[in-house]
């Protein structure tokens, strides 16, 4: 073949194909040509003349379509890799790993740099730190996201099963140590609802473990004696001694019994706290920041919605102002409502009222301002809603006494000034383990998943293994100051990337203004209603509830992951958040192991005009080969679904059982034929009679009988990433089984990996080497050579055509084609037509 490239212009080439084996055929018959063929070749070059027209009007109106056409020989893998100098790839082997690690353990200046830069990431942050376009942006920022810190934070508190004090806390400690260690320019660390909702399921799970009823624990929540928060640590059976210098009022139930509830709380708090913060601090020293890729989005949207239902039932009992028992593990929530609906005749109307009021105000606000897409880029900061209704419900509170004359629950008295360092939660330590790992990687998640969205916004990287040390960092320095876990707030972080923040300096001025409110403003909040907390959380669930809407979404795009959402959910609302992660996680597996247990398997078929194998159900222009079946299995081929394998070959391409059913039939058929053609002769000579039987033998095959048309099954390999021992020994099986009944198996586009699976294994030596082939095209000619009668229409082994193509060229050298002259222009209009010309 010969390889014509001619440009139509400067801008585009044309590359086409000429047939000049033809030309090299046609001379040839000239020069043995006898006079008589001469003439008759003379009247064929009017038509060839135009051919050549038509060629040219052709070419011109391929003018911007480029079109390649290569030759070459059919490769099969071993002369593919003798004519290529194949070798094998490099194998790390471990002294070779250890020795290049070791290597690498050198000290120099450079290297301490780095080393330093990478451990405390706020250093290359600020060496690049603009003190004129970046402070005020980081000012506003600070102050901004610090304001939405107090409510959130008191808030977030009570969810936490601890007094609202402590949420402020950890608006506080965490936010100025991530500073120092973390990578990301604009989360918000602090409080968030689902983190505290799980740290809160696992201290009730405890207490409830420790002996102490449901009735003392929702008594000890409405005590005042829940305000002594850190010192009671150290907690004595005398009076104990309010931030105003007053004595507690029992409200609830005994004083020392309150205090000592609150005490083992925040023990138990402190001890997941500590727990979580160490789980953080060793997977990211061992570099397991990838851990988050098994939480999907889909699992994570099922889990956080889940979650927030356990949320607004946590709160539903603020809002109403009624008692509900305290429960934990499966059905939860159905123990919960259960108690709401039986106490609902004694709601409080004004703690209903008051909540209402409170919601609709955050409501209307929210929607019809800051999230207003046409007022909100008119807004310098968005409208600290959720403070001021924090000012106005502990302002109408306090002069209307709402506590005193109806009974509203209020905060109470919070402690002035920054909680000691305590280290006695390690009493509590071992109880905890297994669900500080849970709470862990969900906090981590979350946080790096937001990270990573505005990282990616502002074109920054965020380090995962760097976020684990500055999480693990964070949580085991805010354990000793009465912090529990902290993780990345959506909607805090959103914020402060939206007002303008550029770095983590935005953080060390929200640290400031809670400095400011833990100093000298938390007193004044002692008389907030906590149903006017409980109307912010509500509120700041709208976003997690509007989740529900992507079932939706992922019912068109997976039913797959659909499931996963739903499955999560369901296990989250019915069983309990950590349950429910746990069963989620192994639902999201399962469906990975379902999915590579029984991938798809398909046949495929040529598509005409090139040298493609696509399947035959996804394109319609794909057709199957007379006499061969490709066969292609989407997955790695390992002990898991080598019995999948095995049944979808028989299925699809052929069966051996079948096969020798039909070949027992065809001989017993052909038995019958020959008895039926035998025919007797009498001659008589010399007065003697001989019989003789004549046998026809004109319908006995001499070729090996199959059962069917197929008399080859290729298997497409190039999905196949890798292959285990049983894998190659089921493929060594499906081949010899086939084989018994005179189908060949060739495979054909076989990674390196696989091939050396198979010489480790000894495939070869039972099978022949030359079986596997570089392309699917090649092992196609491959069968189509071997099956031709006389193997000589395909000259040479080289990929130039298929049968049809080479029917139609002996057609056309031999003068006795009917479309002889427009054969060239043809194999022009489709140059690979009939998958020929590689």
């Amino acid at each position: 073949m010969a390889l014509l490239a001619r440009g139509a212009d400067d801008n585009t080439n044309t590359i086409l194909l000429r047939a000049a084996t033809h030309r090299c055929s046609a001379m040839s018959s000239k020069a043995d040509a006898t006079p008589s063929d001469v003439k008759s070749t003379e009247s064929s070059e009017g038509g060839k003349k135009k051919m050549i027209g038509q060629e040219d009007e052709l070419r011109n109106s391929l003018i911007g379509e480029e079109r390649m056409v290569v030759e070459r020989p059919i490769y099969n893998q071993v002369e593919f890799d003798k004519g290529f100098e194949s070798g094998k790839r490099p194998v790390t082997l471990p002294h070779t790993w250890a020795k290049k690690k070791v290597n690498k353990f050198s000290c120099s200046g450079k290297c301490v740099g780095k080393f330093i830069t990478s451990l405390f990431p706020f250093l290359s942050i600020l060496r690049g730190y603009s003190i004129r376009h970046d402070l005020v942006a980081d000012i506003i920022a600070g102050l901004t996201v610090g304001i939405m810190h107090i409510p959130q934070g008191m808030a977030y508190g009570q969810l936490s099963t601890l007094p609202p004090v402590f949420g402020l806390y950890v608006s506080f400690f965490p936010v100025f140590i991530y500073f120092f260690f973390g990578t990301s320019k604009h989360i918000s660390i602090g409080t968030f609802a689902v983190v505290s909702l799980m740290v809160g399921s696992v201290v009730d799970k405890a207490m409830t473990s420790k002996g102490f009823t449901s009735d003392q624990l929702e008594a000890a929540s409405k005590t005042e004696a829940t305000t002594l928060a850190p010192m009671l640590f150290n907690m004595s059976s005398g009076n104990v001694t309010f931030g105003n210098g007053t004595n507690g009022t029992n409200t609830g139930g005994d004083t020392e019994m309150d205090a000592l509830i609150l005490s083992t709380k925040l023990k138990i708090a402190m001890a997941v706290t500590f727990g979580i913060g160490c789980i953080q601090l060793l997977m990211g020293l061992c570099r397991l920041g990838f851990v988050t890729v098994y939480l999907s989005d889909p699992l994570v949207s099922g889990f956080t919605t889940g979650a927030a239902c356990h949320v607004f039932t946590s709160q539903i009992k603020h809002i109403f102002g009624v008692q509900m028992g305290r429960y934990y593990g499966p059905l939860k929530l159905v123990w919960s409502y259960r108690d709401f609906f039986m106490n609902i005749p004694q709601t409080n109307a004004v703690t209903l009222i008051a909540s209402i009021i409170c919601i609709l105000m955050l409501a209307v606000v929210k929607e019809c301002i800051n999230n207003n897409p046409k007022v909100k880029p008119k807004l310098k900061m968005p409208v600290p809603i959720e403070l001021i209704v924090v000012v106005l419900g502990t302002v109408i509170s306090q002069f209307a006494y709402l506590n005193t004359n109806f009974g509203v629950q209020i905060v109470g008295d919070i402690p002035v000034g920054i909680p000691p360092p305590k280290a006695q939660q390690f009493e509590f330590l071992p109880d905890v383990v297994s669900d500080a790992v849970a709470v862990g990687i969900v906090a981590f998640a979350i946080s790096v998943s937001m990270a990573k969205i505005l990282a990616k916004k502002h074109d920054y990287e965020v380090d995962s293994n760097q976020e684990l040390l500055a999480y693990g960092i964070v949580n085991i320095f805010s354990s000793f100051f009465s912090s529990f876990c902290a993780s990345a707030s959506l909607s805090r972080s959103l914020v402060q990337e939206g007002v303008g923040g550029r770095t983590q300096v935005a953080g060390l001025f929200s640290s400031a203004l809670l400095l400011i409110v833990l100093l000298l403003v938390g007193p004044y909040f002692a008389s907030l209603p906590n149903c006017v907390l409980a109307a912010i959380i509500i509120v700041a669930l709208k976003g997690m509830f509007k989740q529900f809407l992507e079932l939706k979404r992922l019912w068109k795009i997976s039913v797959v992951d659909f499931m996963v959402w739903l499955v999560t959910w369901f296990a989250t609302v019915l069983l309990d958040v950590d349950l429910g992660l746990g069963v989620g996680v192994g639902f999201a597996l399962l469906t990975v192991i379902v999915r590579s247990q029984r991938p798809y398997a398909c046949l495929m078929g040529h598509v005409p005009g090139t040298d493609l194998y696509r399947d035959i159900k996804a394109y319609k222009a794909a057709t199957e080969i007379s006499g061969i079946k490709i066969y292609r299995f989407d997955s790695a081929l390992f002990f898991a679904n080598t019995e999948h394998f095995k049944q979808t070959v028989y299925k699809l391409a052929a069966d051996p059982k079948v096969l020798k059913k039909n070949i027992k039939k065809a001989k017993k058929l052909q038995r019958k034929q020959a008895d039926s053609e035998t025919q007797i002769v009498k001659e008589t000579t010399n007065n003697s009679t001989d019989v003789h039987l004549r046998i026809s033998s004109e319908n006995v095959s001499e070729s090996p009988m199959r059962g069917s048309e197929v008399h080859t099954v290729i298997i497409d390999c190039s999905t196949m990433s890798y292959v285990d021992s049983v894998g190659v020994k089921v493929m060594g099986q499906v081949i010899n089984e086939l084989k018994d009944v005179n189908v060949s198996v060739l495979l054909a586009h076989c990674k390196v990996d696989v091939r050396e699976m198979f010489e480790k294994t000894g495939f070869f030596k039972t099978n022949d080497k030359e079986q596997v082939f570089v392309t699917v095209h090649d092992a196609v000619l491959s069968a189509q050579r071997k099956a031709l009668p006389s193997n000589g229409n395909i000259k040479n082994g080289r990929a130039s055509t298929t049968t049809k193509a080479v029917e139609e060229i002996a057609d056309y050298d031999n003068g006795n084609s009917a479309d002889a002259e427009n054969f060239q222009l043809d194999s022009m209009r489709a140059p690979l037509a009939d998958a020929t010309r590689l």
